[in-house]
């Protein structure tokens, strides 16, 4: 855990913030993705849509369940880094499999989908901040 600002108020290091945002992120977007789909048509290319990403009810669980590990995660330093990296990995191997046209199951309709690289960024992102790459660039502990 990063050293507190004073004896009562604990500071969140980067790796914990990110999971915390990721949380909220993946939980809203799971919580609106089943009052757009609601709990039928439960996989594959449904055209349904949360703005401009493709969901369906499988897609909305899976969003439920990252936003609930990411939550979980996000309690220490060291748990927050190991849940970026593993979960971001997990959103680049979606990325790559959303490519290859194989994330039919959760409305995913090949490389045009903006989920597509939405996986990219935001796994990217989430393995950059769970690795002690993040914390060299900003001269943390590593």
């Amino acid at each position: 855990m990063s050293e507190p600002t004073d004896a009562s108020t604990p500071t969140r290091s980067p790796a914990q913030l990110f999971a915390l945002v990721s949380a909220v992120v993946y939980l809203s977007a799971g919580v609106l993705g089943f009052l757009v789909t609601g709990a039928d048509d439960w996989v594959g290319l449904t055209g349904e849509r949360l703005v401009i990403l493709g969901i369906n009810p499988l897609h909305n669980v899976v969003h439920l369940v990252l936003g609930t590990v990411w939550l979980a995660g996000a309690r220490n330093d060291s748990s927050a880094r190991l849940t970026n990296t593993v979960l971001g990995l997990g959103l680049l191997a979606a990325f790559v499999l959303g490519m290859a046209g194989g994330g039919t199951f959760l409305n995913i309709d090949g490389p045009a989908e903006p989920d597509n690289y939405l996986h990219l960024l935001w796994g990217g992102a989430s393995v950059y901040l769970g690795t002690s790459a993040a914390f060299r660039l900003m001269g943390s502990r590593s």
